[in-house]
């Protein structure tokens, strides 16, 4: 393997403070146990002709066209972003063998499992795979921090123009360090100000987890999830009849179809579900190249809905404030987030992401939209393979390798128009592989039974064949969330440890069900609460308990697992575990 060069000089040098689609990234990669996860990684095909010279000087156009491609992040509280206008990148050069395609994505996976060093280094770094001497691929991986899916559309897009002969298109009016002064504005202001205040309204009302799993499967599996990918040629008819009938958008349709057969599967009447949002609403921000995705929550109620148009409505009128409202300072939503969450004495979990690509158009040029590879894998423009679809299913249905993906189901749309194309990332405990792939299937045969009709809700079963959980003896609905009585008194064990306590439920008019925790002079009930709080993140079967009872003594041996045995003591202390009522003697 040998190397390149492609140095820069005389560009504009620039520092200032970070954005919040920059801060907000930067937050995840600090916190994640395993940052290479955001990482994006891409392999383009190389220029026919010109040999190294002209990768190396396409590279150069890149890097003095966009100022993200040079910007580190100084560590130091506040976070800032420093752009350079001088310095180097140096690309590697491997030999791709038999198959350079091959090695082109093992080399791509190899470089984005190296975690970037931000704060020294460029944030992208670059492969040149060879046949015979000539250059054949271009492998580029990328900090999240420097570039999110809209952007690598438009270097997608911008490659494939330098790579044709083609002009390229004016350079995005604003830069990542002028994205400040733009949220610096009055009306940007008062978005974000508004998204604080449209989180803190539906994070008292949704679910604290879509999938819950009970308390003895593992936390994560270390988050390897395989992809269930969805393919047909009929479905976008499909979802264009859908979409005219109710005025709703194709990912609208889709994104029903999928919380339809999510509601059914977890028995949620809300399907809530955090959309990735790229933010490029403003007119000055068209093309925009740098990191501005973040988070839409949309919550989708099911309980009125009586047929599956309702649910598509419910879908199309959720997404218009989730959407306006996903551009917002992630610090002060994070707090937001946090303290409600601690208020109603749940863990709020981001289980349930949708990121729909569909409609991020070329920004030059006219390059092949299939694909062998996807995001959040590597993603390899071209080279799809033709789809093998089954007639009778209206649809093809096939695995890919396992990607590392935090949280419990993935859903990415690529495709909405010649073909449709869906991947689901599922955690195997949610779904296993035999369920995943009827999943699929119920998909396929929904949109097809929608399309002709306003399908009753009713109707569902026979086109479902994948059950709703059985969660059996010891599950309850409290506060929007499904919970499991042993979870929580796991929980509970742990924080009080051998103390005399039993955790007991019981019906309550406003939130199902009010888990009350029973304990015993001396223990205090608000350091009890603290404690778990502290341990609730990550248990997302259980939930802090509503009322904490503290009795002078415990009853007998025998009765310590008997709820009636402590409900038959006497109260010396009565405490609120819910923000708007604390403890009372």
């Amino acid at each position: 393997m040998s190397q390149f060069t492609v140095a820069f000089s005389g560009l504009s040098h620039r520092t200032g403070p970070l954005s919040f689609g920059h801060a907000n990234i930067l937050r995840a990669i600090t916190i994640d146990d395993d940052p290479t996860r955001l990482n994006l990684a891409m392999v383009f095909d190389a220029p026919a002709d010109g040999g190294l010279d002209r990768v190396a000087r396409q590279l150069h156009t890149l890097l003095a066209r966009h100022e993200s491609l040079r910007t580190t992040y100084r560590s130091a509280t506040p976070v800032t972003q420093r752009v350079a206008g001088d310095g180097a990148l140096t690309a590697e050069v491997v030999d791709g063998g038999s198959d350079p395609l091959e090695t082109a994505e093992r080399t791509a996976r190899r470089l984005r499992s190296k975690t970037f060093d931000l704060s020294a280094e460029l944030p992208f770094r670059v492969a040149v795979v060879t046949a015979d001497g000539a250059p054949r691929h271009l492998v580029w991986v990328v900090s999240h921090a420097a570039m999110d899916v809209a952007a690598c559309e438009v270097l997608h897009a911008e490659w494939h123009a330098l790579s044709t002969g083609e002009p390229l298109p004016p350079a995005p009016a604003s830069e990542p360090v002028d994205v400040v002064e733009l949220e610096r504005t009055p009306s940007i202001k008062r978005l974000g100000e508004g998204a604080v205040r449209y989180w803190e309204s539906q994070i008292r009302q949704v679910p604290q987890a879509m999938f819950t799993l009970p308390h003895t499967a593992p936390a994560k599996n270390d988050w390897l999830h395989p992809g269930l990918n969805i393919r047909s040629r009929t479905v976008p008819a499909q979802l264009e009849a859908i979409a005219e009938r109710t005025g709703a958008s194709a990912s609208a349709v889709a994104l029903a179809a999928l919380a339809t057969l999510i509601g059914h599967r977890t028995r949620n009447e809300s399907v809530t579900t955090t959309s990735l949002s790229g933010n490029r609403v403003v007119r000055k921000l068209h093309g925009f190249f740098g990191s501005l995705a973040q988070d839409a929550l949309l919550p989708v109620d099911l309980s009125g809905a009586a047929t599956f148009d309702d649910v598509v409505r419910q879908v199309r009128s959720a997404g218009l404030p989730a959407y306006r409202h996903s551009w917002f300072d992630p610090t002060a939503v994070w707090q937001v987030i946090n303290g409600v969450s601690a208020g109603r004495g749940i863990s709020f979990a981001r289980d349930l992401v949708f990121n729909d690509m569909s409609a991020l158009a070329a920004a030059a040029g006219s390059p092949d939209r299939s694909a062998l590879g996807r995001l959040p894998g590597v993603w390899i423009p071209g080279h799809q393979p033709p789809l093998q679809e089954d007639a009778e299913l209206g649809g093809g249905i096939t695995w890919l390798p396992a990607e590392d993906i935090p949280c419990r189901f993935f859903i990415c749309l690529y495709q909405l128009e010649e073909e449709f194309e869906v991947t689901l990332w599922i955690d195997p405990y949610v779904l296993d592989k035999d369920e995943a792939e009827e999943f699929g299937r119920s998909l396929l045969r929904l949109l097809r039974a929608a399309a002709g009709t306003e399908l009753p809700l009713t109707e569902l079963p026979p086109l479902i064949t994948l059950p709703p959980v059985d969660r059996g003896e010891g599950w309850y609905l409290s506060d929007h969330s499904w919970i499991e009585l042993d979870a929580v008194r796991e929980l509970i064990s742990e924080v009080v440890g051998d103390a005399p306590h039993l955790v007991t439920i019981e019906p309550d008019e406003r939130l199902g069900h009010r888990l009350v925790c029973h304990l015993v002079a001396p223990a205090a009930p608000e350091s009890v609460h603290e404690r778990t709080l502290v341990a609730l993140p990550g248990r997302v079967t259980a939930i802090a308990p509503h009322r904490y009872l503290v009795h002078p003594a415990a009853p007998p041996a025998d009765g310590l697992a008997d709820p009636a045995a402590w409900a038959a003591l006497p109260v010396i202390a009565d405490a609120s575990g819910r923000a708007e009522g604390r403890v009372t003697a």
